[in-house]
């Protein structure tokens, strides 16, 4: 009893200190009410029921509490972003922040926790269950209510590499059941509520590594804020808190506290009256929710079906007739159950069977079930892979019918096998490859290696923990070279060298970064060769190649020796082996040896003339007594040029181990060059010998030419003072100088000839070479004084301005034209020019000029004789007035002006036409016109 009046003299003064406060504090009324904003759709914290009214632990919490304190209220239900902007507005004075969002000024957080927000991980059916986030992978979708405490979390504080999506939690857990994705994280009572409601039991809820959130009253009065807390710890002491706690989250448990107080049993019974009142009221509105929440529940499970693509039967086991409850597995008027049935592929029928028998055990109510279902014809049966549930409904005390809820998975079974066989695939690539590979995380940490990795490391147990503990990107090999995050391979060849590890090798190594289909970081794969061998070979072979090279040097300085005296020397390296019946031969230029036949040298490579059968005879005597050679050899052709020449030839047989000359080498020196020059002597010799007597011949020509026109000049002289007559007096002066004349021109052309040694004198100078043609003519003509011959001149210019030593011409002119009145008594004597482009003398190209003639129908020059004919002192014919100079000196004219000199004829008795081309370059023509 005593009891009693102590507790309800503490409510009394409860009462009383709320009546005072709520007195003292007085800023809120029924016009401005305490507004709290609340989350429309967060069961069990805060949500609105199934009569759209607030409800939850936080809306019963604060209305006890401000009905205690006599505070007017407001609850308004929006969602989550709706409900911070309009507390962030000041719209409303109250919100209970479970992510610890607002701190500081100007907000003010309550200092006890009204709960704690328990954040699980929900994971799909099938899918393996997780308990840390880092366990996830790229294959995986994680689902994430946007704006949650869970989600601030993991978007703000963990970098995953796992595809993510936002949904409400109804569509993330529908999602979940219909294998669209593999994980949802959202706090654990909301999530228990949802699955509650949906009827949804297939799914799992595991803690994950993200702490609790604290759900605190957050506002902008503090004064508020501290009645708030005054009221929750009296609550608490009271045992208020608990009730309304276990209300919401421990229905199970059981409060029998009898009120102390007597006006309490009085007020029970008030209620009760009310309740009665209000009975039938209340079960109306609660059908009318029922009604609703079973539609609701219908649509949503309808829903998931559609969206999770299932195929729902049921076996009717007294029936034994199966019909489609959902999807058209089976014909419309279902299918009788035999022994053996039809749509089960024969593998699985004896499983399938086993399966359902048990499910007739009273104790297992459900049962996993994965069958091959034909959904083609029976002649031509389709296969399909089935999975999902079977679940025993029981009626009247006995099991009745199995209801199977089936799911195709054909493709995530042909998938997952192929993914198995691509992962084995790469496994046994992975683990028999010959290369050495390793994996590493984003974060550089070792996750497998290969047995040839392990080689390479020396993975004894502390080499494998050297590495594990050591992040890539702080490995020396690594360490200020390698770039984290960069999307360029890393290729490099280091000296690995770790002594604690026993590790000293050269490895050659790549480093390349993986990414996701999202541009992030996932892996680094590090592929590793040693190269400690190859180094050791390349330094050994770098050593040997200088070597080679030296030696290559040294041979090729004896071979360019070697190829300088044979170039000098004009040698050719020849060998004869008489196993192969090969002959070889090495010129001074030739890059290569020539081979060919011993019989084709024989026959076609052979000495010239009557001597050949008699060479060919002494050298296969010498080849075939193995005596040492050293002949002389003139050859039509050699293998190395095909042109005549004389070798000196000297050779030396080498043996085999037999003691028998196998082969023939030695050197053949090309003499053709001394031969030639003994030739030219010897012709030389002939030519001296025939120049005295030439010379002799010369003199005493001389000697008559010169005394006969003396004689004459002498006697017409002595008889010319005895004449009185007019007309011989003249006749005698003709003749005298015609003697003149004919001896200045023996005297000019000795003189001439006497120079021809030296530099003969050219003096070019501008003319009018038309009109000095004219006037060399006109004494030319004089010279043709033979009745039966005709003087004709070919002038075809009236005038032909160029640069050219006229005298030079005229003698030259006058020469040919001598010659030709020499040999010419009847027909013509004809001379000309004309311009001509030809090849000058010295054969650096061509250039116009003026090419002289003079043509005659006299006795005409042999075809062997024409070269000799501008020798000094030759004459065709002795009895020919002449000094065998003209020609000479004309063919010198010629060569000083860089020009040509030549004679045609057709032979004797067909006349002849002497001709010289000499370069000129004109300044002004004008051609004679046609009349």
């Amino acid at each position: 009893m005593k009891t009693l009046w102590q507790r309800t003299l503490i409510i009394l003064l409860a009462v009383h200190c709320q009546l005072a406060n709520a007195q003292q504090y007085s800023d809120y009324d029924a016009d401005h009410p305490v507004i709290i904003v609340c989350n429309w759709d967060f069961p069990p914290y805060e949500f609105n029921n199934d009569s759209g009214r607030p409800d939850g632990f936080h809306v019963q919490l604060l209305s006890t509490i401000f009905s205690k304190l006599k505070m007017p209220f407001q609850f308004v239900m929006k969602e989550t972003l709706q409900a911070q902007e309009a507390f962030e507005h000041r719209e409303a004075d109250l919100f209970i922040d479970p992510m610890y969002k607002y701190h500081g000024r100007p907000y003010v957080l309550s200092r006890n926790v009204l709960n704690y927000y328990k954040v699980r991980i929900v994971t799909a059916p099938g899918t393996p269950v997780i308990t840390r986030l880092s366990q996830l992978t790229t294959a995986d979708t994680l689902v994430l209510k946007e704006d949650d405490y869970s989600t601030g979390r993991i978007v703000h504080e963990r970098q995953l590499a796992v595809p993510i999506e936002y949904h409400s939690p109804n569509e993330a857990i529908l999602g979940l059941v219909a294998g669209r994705y593999q994980y949802f994280v959202w706090g654990q009572y909301p999530t228990e509520w949802k699955m509650r409601t949906m009827a949804i039991d297939s799914l799992t809820l595991t803690p994950i590594d993200i702490p609790d959130g604290e759900m605190r009253v957050v506002g902008y009065d503090k004064d508020l804020l501290e009645l708030i807390d005054d009221e929750y710890a009296r609550m608490e002491q009271s045992g208020e808190l608990e009730v309304i706690y276990d209300t919401w989250f421990h229905p199970e448990r059981i409060h029998n506290d009898t009120s102390p107080i007597a006006l309490f049993v009085l007020a029970g019974i008030i209620i009760a009256t009310i309740i009665a009142f209000l009975m039938s009221r209340l079960i109306r509105v609660r059908v009318q929710s029922a009604v609703r929440k079973s539609n609701h529940i219908n649509r949503m499970m309808t829903e998931a079906v559609d969206m999770g693509r299932l195929k729902v039967i049921e076996f009717d086991l007294e029936a034994k007739h199966v019909r489609n409850l959902y999807g058209n597995l089976l014909p419309e008027e279902g299918v009788k159950f035999g022994d053996k049935p039809e749509y089960i592929h024969p593998d699985d029928q004896q499983q399938f069977r086993q399966c359902l028998l048990g499910m007739t055990d009273e104790t297992t109510q459900r049962k996993q079930l994965t069958v091959r279902w034909n959904v083609g014809s029976i002649d031509s049966p389709k296969w399909v892979t089935l999975s999902g549930n079977a679940t025993a409904e029981s009626e009247g005390g006995r099991l009745r019918y199995l209801v199977c809820s089936l799911r195709d998975i054909t493709k995530e079974v042909e998938e997952t096998r192929l993914n198995q066989q691509l992962a084995n695939k790469y496994m046994k690539v992975f683990e028999t490859n010959l290369v050495a590979m390793s994996f590493y995380d984003g974060d550089g940490k070792l996750i497998d290696v290969n047995d040839k990795m392990r080689q390479l490391c020396n993975f004894d147990e502390a080499g494998e923990l050297l590495f594990r503990n050591a992040r890539l990107f702080d490995i020396p090999l690594f360490k200020g070279d390698f770039t984290p995050n960069s999307h360029e391979y890393f290729h490099a060849c280091q000296h690995m060298h770790y002594a604690d590890a026993g590790i000293d090798k050269y490895i050659e190594f790549r480093v390349a970064p993986t990414f996701n289909d999202q541009d992030e970081l996932v892996y680094y794969i590090v592929t590793a060769r040693d190269v400690t061998a190859e180094r050791t070979m390349y330094l050994e072979q770098r050593q040997h190649d200088r070597q080679l090279q030296q030696v290559n040097q040294d041979a090729n300085r004896y071979e360019e020796q070697l190829r300088y005296l044979l170039e000098k020397s004009d040698m050719i390296m020849w060998e004869l082996d008489f196993t192969t019946q090969k002959a070889s031969f090495t010129g001074p230029t030739s890059e290569e040896a020539i081979t060919m036949d011993l019989k084709q040298f024989f026959q076609g490579v052979a000495t010239q003339g009557d001597n050949r059968q008699n060479n060919l005879s002494e050298l296969e005597k010498c080849i075939s007594e193995q005596k040492p050679l050293n002949t002389l050899y003139h050859f039509d052709r050699t293998p190395i040029t095909s042109l005549p020449g004389w070798y000196f030839a000297s050779g030396i047989p080498t043996f085999n181990a037999e003691g028998r000359a196998t082969s023939y080498f030695g050197i053949a020196k090309n003499i053709t060059p001394l031969i030639k020059t003994q030739e030219r002597l010897k012709e030389e010799t002939e030519r001296a010998e025939n120049s005295g007597r030439l010379k002799s011949a010369f003199l005493a020509n001389m000697t008559h030419e010169i005394r006969t026109p003396l004689n004459a000049i002498v006697g017409f002289s002595d008889l010319l003072p005895l004449i009185d007559a007019p007309e011989e007096r003249m006749e005698f002066i003709r003749i005298i100088r015609n003697n003149c004349d004919m001896l200045m021109r023996l005297i000019n052309d000795i003189l001439e000839a006497s120079t021809m040694g030296q530099a003969l004198a050219i003096q070019p100078e501008e003319i009018d070479f038309a009109q000095v043609f004219e006037d060399i003519c006109q004494t030319l003509a004089q010279r043709v004084q033979e009745p039966g011959v005709e003087f004709i001149k070919d002038n075809p210019y009236d005038s032909y301005v160029t640069t050219l030593d006229k005298g030079r011409i005229q003698q030259v002119l006058t020469n040919f034209t001598t010659n030709a009145v020499k040999y010419t008594h009847e027909g013509h004597i004809k001379v000309g020019y004309r311009q001509e482009r030809r090849q000058t003398h010295d054969g650096l190209g061509e250039a116009d000029g003026l090419y002289f003639y003079c043509e005659d129908t006299g006795a005409g020059i042999p075809k062997e004789k024409q070269a000799s004919v501008f020798e000094r002192f030759v004459k065709l014919n002795d009895f020919v007035q002449g000094t065998g100079l003209g020609l000479s000196i004309c063919q010198n004219i010629a060569e000083r002006c860089n020009g040509h000199i030549g004679v045609t004829s057709e032979g004797e008795g067909h006349g002849s036409t002497f001709w010289m081309w000499i370069p000129c370059e004109v300044k002004s023509e004008k051609v004679k016109s046609e009349e």
